[in-house]
């Protein structure tokens, strides 16, 4: 192995560590509730609307003929 090889491979693990290890000092200890409906404001004031088509009808039209 050449020194470029052996520098890459500890510069490879090196961040390795450093991203296992802040994976493990983000994640929150303790339990998280992850379906808590009560904290969860999201989509509270949401309306009721009714849903839209979303293709529009130009977008459905097949052409005729060649194209160019």
């Amino acid at each position: 192995m050449t020194d470029i090889d052996v520098l890459l491979a500890v510069a490879g693990l090196t961040v390795t560590v450093l991203v296992v290890a802040g994976m493990i000092l983000i994640t929150p200890r303790g339990t998280v509730d992850a379906f808590d409906d009560v904290t969860d404001p999201q989509g509270a004031e949401l309306s009721r609307a009714d849903a839209i088509d979303p293709a529009h009808t130009a977008a459905r039209r097949r052409r005729v003929g060649p194209t160019g």
